[in-house]
């Protein structure tokens, strides 16, 4: 058994009558359909929403059953979409291979994390070993005394290790004969608001209004808590094509309050970092289940229409991504910017072809950026840098050496050595913490792009329909300056957002 999404167009439908013959003609198919069981079925009583389905069935069967699909009807097997942290590139083929080893067959590691000469509990850290002609990848976390212990397979060495603690340091990356059983990881500068993401896109001061007037949704792990993002609407929780309450939006990782806090955050502590557009109005939607599963094609359309046609947003951020396109998210993207929502998608961070949902024509698709001499020696953010010279341009930045790139690259944006909230976690408020990748640039550009639209009182008059997405994406394409990259890694250019706020 497989399971499936079902879902209506309704992308292209601007008459009542329109969206409810799409939307009857989901009921029909599910009424021929007696070989599959229903999961979960959003089936809102609104007549003109998207419903949503999601079914199991014989996969025989269904591919048998589409043959002859209503038009109207989209249906394609559940497509999970992730937000990746980017690895070392060294160690971008490693995977965990085969079962995980009994004790019997392992040998034990123990990795101490330090900073400051202390011990830093909570710090994720990544161990790969190699041995035999395979690669293991071990994760674990530091206990209160700042040690992980590992079970080395027998026959295997470890190569590399990285470290992520949990905020105020910098991650560290240590390779082969450097790889010591302490790791010491430096402070990070808390010397905000403003970060060196700011400057790269023309702003050299960060006024509480910008953003003002703009909407800006998230759809990612979720949100805080966090004092600085306290101002923040949450949406809701859209899981297994259901749709849960608000409260619980919490973030089941840290990656989706760093993405909201990169656009929005108001800091309550001297020294953190603003986002670009504190002013805005930011909403938050939850699509990923946990931090290891990724978030369903289902769910992702749900978060999509109801930040864009319940809260009206004037912008979404999509700090996620799939190799393969989805039809039911592609239609999501398209109805959103026929009412007047754009959606900015971060490209991927696997060095290759943009990825889904950025690679769509509809979507804006940030590829990811770094500053070079950002980031200590050794820390993973230093370990960014390209071995092509021609992915080096000018103002010491460079192209992401994991950022995927393609044609579909609109615009490039900060996207390394990015410090931004993270979650309020063991008894500790206010956390900040540095993370890379495309899922950074995105929200830095989106950041951007809403601290620009909230002075541009022409955009904000705007009806919302086509004509304002299209206007949002001319605006972003006009501010866009060429920084002496290639366009398959850096589009137009990069946000510069200085003339219009200041």
């Amino acid at each position: 058994m497989a399971r499936y999404v079902i879902a209506n167009r309704r992308a292209g439908k601007f008459s009542a009558a329109a969206k409810a013959t799409s939307r009857a003609e989901v009921a029909t198919v599910l009424a021929s359909m007696p070989f599959a069981s229903i999961v979960h079925d959003k089936d809102p009583a609104d007549p003109l929403a998207r419903r949503v389905t999601v079914v199991e069935a014989d996969p025989g069967a269904m591919a048998a059953y589409t043959m002859a699909l209503p038009p109207d009807v989209i249906v394609e097997p559940e497509i999970f979409h992730y937000r990746e942290w980017p690895p070392p590139r060294d160690v971008v083929p490693f995977r965990r291979q085969g079962a995980a080893p009994t004790a019997a067959d392992t040998a034990p590691f123990v990795i101490s994390v330090t900073g400051g000469g202390q011990p830093l509990p909570f710090a994720t850290v990544k161990l790969y070993v190699r041995g035999f002609g395979s690669t293991v990848e071990l994760t674990g976390q530091t206990d209160a005394a700042g040690q992980v212990h590992f079970r080395v397979p027998l026959g295997h060495q470890p190569s590399v290790a990285v470290v992520a603690p949990l905020s105020a340091f910098w991650s560290m990356v240590v390779r082969g004969a450097g790889l010591q059983h302490v790791i010491e990881c430096p402070p990070l500068p808390f010397d905000g608001p403003l970060g060196w993401w700011h400057n790269a896109v023309g702003l050299d001061n960060v006024d509480p209004v910008f953003g003002n007037g703009i909407r800006v949704g998230v759809a990612d792990t979720g949100l805080g808590p966090h004092p600085d993002l306290a101002h923040a609407v949450a949406v809701g929780v859209f899981i297994d094509g259901d749709v849960l309450g608000a409260d619980q939006i919490q973030d089941v990782d840290s990656h989706g309050t760093h993405v909201a806090g990169t656009i929005g955050a108001r800091p309550t502590n001297l020294g953190t970092y603003s986002g670009l557009a504190p002013g805005c109005e930011l909403f938050a939607a939850r699509v990923f289940p946990s931090a290891e599963a990724g978030a369903s094609n289902a769910d992702i359309a749900n978060a999509i229409d109801a930040l864009s046609r319940t809260h009206h947003v004037d912008l979404i951020n999509l700090s996620l991504g799939a190799s393969v396109p989805s039809e039911v998210v592609h239609d999501a993207i398209i109805d959103a910017a026929e009412r007047g929502t754009l959606c900015l998608c971060a490209a991927g961070n696997d060095a290759g072809p943009v990825n889904y949902p950025a690679a769509f024509p509809e979507a804006v698709a940030v590829s990811a950026l770094g500053l070079a001499g950002w980031g200590p020696p050794g820390s993973l953010s230093a370990s960014r840098i390209p071995l092509d010279s021609a992915l080096f341009g000018r103002e010491n930045l460079y192209a992401a050496n994991f950022t995927s790139h393609g044609p579909q690259v609109v615009c490039g944006g900060p996207g390394v050595g990015i410090i931004a909230a993270v979650p309020d976690r063991h008894g500790v408020v206010g956390l900040y913490a540095v993370m890379d990748g495309t899922s950074m640039a995105t929200p830095v550009t989106c950041g951007a792009l809403a601290a620009v639209l909230s002075r541009d009182p022409g955009y904000q008059a705007m009806p919302r329909d086509i004509g304002r997405s299209q206007a949002a994406r001319g605006i972003l394409q006009a501010i866009l300056r060429d920084v002496g990259l290639p366009p398959s890694h850096c589009g137009w250019g990069i946000p510069f957002a200085r003339q219009a706020v200041v």
